[in-house]
């Protein structure tokens, strides 16, 4: 590990502090204590931080479920860009000098996190395992990028190329290159592939300039079949990294090799000032993932559960619940896993079962400032008019089969898609007891899981209300 004075120490484990305490506040005390508590933090040679997990399945579970946050609440911190590893103690080597692209730790050159060196030349990557096709669910939000991705791996010379992902933070596109990254090197081809996020790109290329040694850091970056760069909007305004980063495309579009980009934005709308640059990114095909809907978040949340349980073999969580999370966490992939992870913490992680009240409870105390607040008023409006009924009928005492329907239909979404107590939506509809409230959202949950028509209604309704 790197020398550094007491200065440089003591900054370094106030941030560390300062990250764990935020991490506490997040996970809870029972997942920090059990998890988060036994990370030390390290600085390598080269200037980056080294997380250290004492096993390499705490080191896993890390990487899978805390280093996104890890990484983003130490990059607000830290008024020094860094490189951020999570290493497992066997992983490090007393001398070892951790420089971003040059070199990288064995067991893991392509993380989760982007923020993992590139391998040295020579070596195969590996890919985040949770991160292929096959966990990767499609919908109208990124059908384009997710057929474009297949196809670039199929092919034998590039049908695009570059192929630009481009979409707001946490919709999947970083999910997708790993996808890329993994069905190449694991395929029937054995092709390499090679994934950086920019900054290691910028990284690499700055260290390579000031060693003198450019030659290795060009026959790295380029000595692969597919090349996959996340974030490049962060190489946007560097002149000279932006001149390596075009003739490295060019040199690679060149000889038939499958270039990847990802951005935030697409490539018309990045500063670059290089016309070259963005005469070449726009040329290729850019691909679109927007927030997904109610039913892909429904088939991404189903996915992240039969992960979890990997982790917690109890984990049980009913259908009820699953659709109620999808309907309410409305963002992205990233949010949604982040409040799954939340609600095991609070449910599972303690020997509770993940019931509705309990998730709600969850939902509460996380404050999510993207969700849309709904209103029983609103609830109750759309209800009467997809059963054609009025307001009226729904609070009032009528007891008729056109009506019960409806009215228990009405609750199950107040119950479900607001915050609002038993008591109080029970007050909204005639001044109902709360009894009568439970028992129409166990009639109505009752009805879905049999099967019944009334499932259909409760989708409909759900997406009217939520997207």
């Amino acid at each position: 590990m790197a020398a550094f004075d007491a200065q440089g120490a003591t900054e370094i484990s106030a941030i560390w502090r300062a990250v764990r305490a935020r991490l506490r506040v997040e996970f809870g005390d029972a997942l920090y204590s059990q998890e988060i508590a036994r990370l030390r933090v390290r600085l390598s040679d080269a200037g980056a931080i080294i997380v250290l997990a004492p096993s390499t399945f705490n080191r896993d579970w890390i990487e899978d479920h805390a280093g996104a946050r890890i990484r983003a609440i130490w990059a607000e911190l830290d008024c020094i860009r860094r490189d951020l590893l999570v290493l497992a103690d066997g992983q490090l080597e007393p001398q070892s000098d951790v420089a971003p692209v040059i070199t990288a730790p064995a067991a893991s050159p392509i993380a989760s996190s982007g923020r993992v060196p590139a391998p040295k030349p020579g070596r195969e990557a590996t890919t985040e395992s949770r991160f292929t096709f096959e966990s990767f669910r499609v919908g109208p939000a990124n059908e384009v990028a997710a057929a474009a991705a297949r196809s670039i791996v199929s092919a034998a010379t590039p049908p695009f190329n570059p192929v630009f992902f481009y979409g707001d933070y946490g919709v999947g596109k970083t999910h997708l290159m790993h996808a890329v990254a993994s069905a190449v090197t694991h395929g029937p081809t054995r092709r390499k592939a090679l994934y950086l996020t920019a900054e290691e790109f910028l990284s690499g290329f700055v260290t390579a300039m000031r060693a003198r040694d450019t030659i290795t850091f060009k026959e790295t970056v380029r000595g692969v079949d597919f090349l996959l760069i996340d974030d490049v909007h962060f190489i946007a305004g560097k002149p000279k990294t932006e001149d390596e980063f075009l003739h490295t495309i060019a040199a690679l579009i060149a000889e038939n090799k499958q270039v990847v980009l990802a951005s935030h934005r697409p490539p018309s709308e990045l500063a670059i000032a290089d016309d070259r640059l963005r005469s070449l990114l726009t040329g290729g095909l850019a691909c679109p993932l927007s927030k997904p809907d109610l039913d892909l978040r429904r088939q991404i949340l189903d996915c992240k559960i039969a992960q979890a349980k990997g982790h917690y073999p109890v984990l049980s969580v009913s259908e009820p619940v699953r659709d109620f999370l999808a309907a309410r966490i409305t963002t992205g992939p990233r949010e949604l896993e982040g409040v799954l992870n939340n609600v095991i913490c609070r449910t599972a992680l303690l020997g509770l079962p993940v019931t509705m009240e309990a998730v709600s409870t969850a939902l509460r105390e996380l404050s999510l400032s993207a969700e849309k607040r709904l209103t029983v008023d609103e609830i109750q409006k759309a209800v009467a008019a997809h059963f054609g009924v009025t307001t009226t009928d729904i609070c009032s005492k009528r007891r008729t089969q056109s009506v019960v329907r409806p009215r228990h239909v009405a609750m199950y979404l107040a119950k479900t898609l607001t915050t609002r107590s038993l008591p109080d939506i029970g007050r909204r509809f005639g001044g109902r007891d709360h009894s009568t409230v439970i028992h129409a959202v166990n009639k109505i949950i009752a009805m879905i899981e049999s099967g019944d028509a009334i499932g259909h209604d409760i989708d409909c309704l759900t997406r009217e209300l939520r997207d």
